[in-house]
């Protein structure tokens, strides 16, 4: 699998650095992650959740998340 060679505690200056914006954890986000039955991890459902309640798509080679009908997937 690829995966972004950066590490943990460098992830702040990128952040910083690029156009990004963090989401707190919600309970509209967890009442939306508790809705989506067909991706069962919880860190993925709950990625999954908050670009369900921004109403925005997701990037990712994640086949679990590819296949959710309750998520767009950018391709």
């Amino acid at each position: 699998m690829n995966r972004i060679n950066i590490s943990l505690l460098k992830t702040e200056d990128l952040f910083k650095s690029q156009n990004y914006q963090f989401e707190p954890l919600t309970f509209e986000i967890l009442k939306t992650a508790s809705e989506i039955d067909d991706i069962p991890e919880l860190h993925d459902r709950l990625i999954a959740a908050t670009a369900r309640y921004l109403d925005l798509p997701i990037i990712t080679n994640d086949p679990v998340i590819l296949d959710s009908r309750f998520v767009e997937v950018l391709k």
